[in-house]
């Protein structure tokens, strides 16, 4: 069985080198086992040009260069874990990977639509399948783009952990992104959050509708903020942190952004800061309070008037 030859390739493997499983040497379809310092898994040849890269769970397919005994290289689809004990389970998805079926049928319609094949596994192990919030990374995008269009200088502060999301030298911006038409709505996740320490304070409020083909994605977003002069490289390291690495079919995701309204936050926007407590105090026994804004009844400033489809 495969499974069984691939648990016994893996208890022989040399880190960093491939080594083939015997069952498939003389066919036209081979694959091999691989095993990393931090992880371990299968690869099969690929040579298409989308690169992959996909995580669920404790498991990631991606294309990479492999490597052999005799050091030569070859280009695969690989599927690594980096857990220790869950061999026995792992090596079953590892040998649907690499099993080609009759006359290498399932080996080509894993190599025509890898993502798909991944995609399909990830439901039938239990995973629901939540889209990534793609659309509030896409909002912080959108609106450093802009910003920086409008002569601006902006940093992004994207997973560091920074109160706002964006930060100029005179001011903060909180971007709100959300997929809803109907309504206006933010969630706003503590009673700091809109309570901005000695700089003024925008939220931008960008509206999304789910696209299949049209529209603005990532890797849209960032290709127009390389034309712009932006450091890529820090920017592909802060999405990289943020789940969305080089070669994630979520980057390629595609909205419509239908709107980027702008609020000043000031003393008539309704808000919860420590000020709104008596002394300043929240009452005994209140740590957090996380409340919802309806912006409906406030006029924002357009920021893509006529250019809704722009980025």
């Amino acid at each position: 069985m495969l499974t069984d030859e691939i648990r016994s390739n893996w208890d022989s493997d040399i880190i960093g080198y491939a080594q083939i499983l015997p069952s498939l040497k003389e066919t036209e379809y081979p694959a091999w086992t691989v095993k990393f310092c931090d992880s371990y898994g299968v690869a099969i040849p690929y040579d298409g040009e989308q690169e992959i890269n996909e995580k669920f769970s404790n498991a990631r397919i991606y294309t990479s260069m492999i490597c052999f005994e005799q050091k030569t290289q070859k280009k695969a689809l690989l599927l690594t874990t980096e857990s220790r004990d869950i061999a026995v389970p792992f090596s079953a998805l590892c040998a649907e990977l690499v099993d080609p079926g009759e006359d290498g049928i399932f080996r080509k319609d894993i190599i025509s639509s890898p993502v798909n094949w991944w995609r399909e596994w990830k439901e039938l192990l239990g995973n629901k399948n939540i889209d990534d919030r793609v659309y509030d990374v896409l909002g912080e995008l959108c609106v450093l783009n802009k910003l920086i269009a409008l002569g601006e200088d902006v940093s992004w502060n994207g997973p560091t952990g920074a109160s706002y999301d964006i930060e100029t030298d005179k001011r903060f911006v909180e971007v709100k992104s959300s997929v809803v038409r109907d309504r206006i709505e933010i969630t706003v996740s503590n009673q700091f959050q809109l309570d901005p320490p000695g700089k003024k304070l925008d939220l931008i409020f960008c509206q999304f509708e789910p696209a299949v083909n049209s529209g603005i994605s990532i890797n849209k977003v960032v290709y127009e903020l390389s034309r712009k002069g932006v450091n890529i490289g820090d920017i592909n390291n802060k999405l990289r942190e943020l789940g969305f690495e080089e070669g994630r079919s979520s980057r390629d995701k595609t909205f419509v952004l239908h709107s980027m309204l702008k609020y000043t936050v000031d003393e008539r926007f309704p808000r919860i800061t420590p000020a709104s407590f008596a002394d300043g105090v929240m009452p005994a026994g209140i740590t957090k309070i996380t409340y919802t804004v309806d912006l409906s009844g406030m006029i924002p400033e357009t920021m893509i008037q006529g250019e809704k489809n722009e980025i």
